[in-house]
């Protein structure tokens, strides 16, 4: 394998190191020669998942998620492939990760380019379970680690909740135009009343709903995940998971309070972390 540069590792830190986000406090646990391939698959995710939610034409958007479709079949170990690209391949990732799993990552994001609201919460857990999934499996993939597919289902639909609620902070209101409609008719708004302060009340509402239905999720799909200490990434999932359900319970116990000021890692969420990883050994 061809030596490591900083070059592309140190854009993969600049797209996936995202301050306050999960995988930015969860990767402070993972051994220096395991980061290096979660960097690189992070990074890739980050940078195909917010095409759809970028403010350019659905034509640009296509043509840039075409383009990306085309870098992953190209010769990995090219230098002029996208430096991320480049980061999975001297990482050791890319052989890893085979072209229909990555590939997923662009027909996931294709799905999202234009799409409406979902009618209902049901259908709500079906997009966010094949969203999630993706993700999982390619960590998974990393270290040729496996879950059942129910526990997949769950999971996928609980951390795709998670990153939907984490958009309906103060500062990043872009996921209300994806809430579905059934429960904006239950609690009689629209997505752009949502986005005005005088209609706080009801999405603080809305939150808790989505939190304790994800929890739910959470609680369904890690029941039955496998604990196999010997795989390091397997054990970054397993702690990035309890993360963002331990996260959701303050976000539901205090849904407003996570509206006005978002919500960061603190100390006691690193003697959380500690813990749980202890456990793992």
């Amino acid at each position: 394998m061809a030596d490591t540069s900083p070059v592309e590792f140190d854009h993969c830190r600049e797209l996936a190191l995202i301050p306050g986000s999960v995988f930015e406090f969860t990767s402070r646990y993972v051994s220096t020669g395991k980061l290096n391939p979660l960097l690189a698959l992070y990074a890739l995710r980050q940078a195909v998942s917010t095409i759809p939610q970028s403010p350019v034409d659905d034509t640009v958007k296509w043509t840039k998620l075409k383009w990306w479709s085309e870098e992953i079949m190209a010769e990995p170990d090219a230098s002029s492939r996208h430096p991320v690209l480049r980061a999975l391949w001297l990482s050791g990732a890319r052989v890893q990760l085979d072209n229909s799993l990555l590939l997923r990552l662009i027909g996931d994001a294709l799905s999202e380019v234009d799409a409406t609201p979902d009618a209902d919460e049901k259908s709500l857990f079906e997009r966010l379970g094949a969203l999630g999934a993706t993700e999982i499996l390619l960590e998974l993939a990393l270290d040729n680690a496996e879950v059942d597919s129910q526990s997949l289902e769950f999971l996928g639909a609980a951390t795709g909740s998670f990153r939907l609620i984490s958009s309906l902070s103060a500062n990043r209101l872009s996921g209300v135009v994806r809430l579905p409609l059934s429960l904006l008719a239950k609690y009689k708004v629209s997505s752009e009343q949502l986005e005005q302060e005088s209609h706080v009340t009801e999405l603080s509402q809305i939150i808790e709903e989505l939190a304790e239905n994800a929890l739910d999720w959470y609680s369904k799909g890690l029941i039955s995940l496998s604990t196999d200490r010997k795989v390091p990434a397997f054990t970054h999932l397993q702690l990035r998971l309890a993360m963002e359900n331990r996260r959701l319970k303050i976000i539901r116990q205090d849904a407003l309070g996570f509206l006005e000021a978002g919500k960061f890692f603190g100390p006691a969420d690193a003697w959380f972390a500690w813990r749980f990883l202890r456990k793992l050994r």
